[in-house]
């Protein structure tokens, strides 16, 4: 019984080894293309194709790992494919969602302050004898 066990979570580990290295990849690549299209000058409404663009050989990779991750868990393939497209869809929103703030941010116009001179203080009134 604990033979079986044991075999089922080295399985387990192997399996889940075969979905770290393509996240990792993906997002490495994501994190290289975001930077890369910051010294670009990428608009933000183009920076996530642009993403999915530069990292489509990391994409594939991963979805194709968390497809076969989950049909050797006994999901059915079309909804293996789903949730791949899924998990990629949430790596891609946060560099999306980091590089379009960002780009908010730099583009931004400062609020003026309007500054106002320092009170001075009276001047004081001689004194009288």
């Amino acid at each position: 019984m604990i033979a079986i066990l044991g075999a089922s979570a080295l399985a387990l580990v192997g399996l889940q080894a075969g979905i770290a290295a393509p996240t990792d990849a993906f997002r490495g690549c994501l994190r290289e293309a975001s930077a890369k299209a910051s010294n670009e000058k990428i608009g933000a409404d183009a920076i996530e194709g642009y993403l999915r663009t530069n990292c489509s050989v990391q994409m594939d990779a991963l979805k194709a790992a968390v497809v076969a991750f989950r049909v050797k868990n006994g999901m059915a393939k079309k909804a293996a494919a789903e949730d791949a497209t899924m998990t990629v869809d949430d790596y891609v929103a946060t560099p999306v969602e980091k590089y379009k703030f960002m780009a908010e941010q730099l583009t931004a116009k400062p609020q003026g302050v309007a500054m106002t001179p320092a009170a001075q203080p009276a001047a004081a009134e001689p004194k009288k004898q």
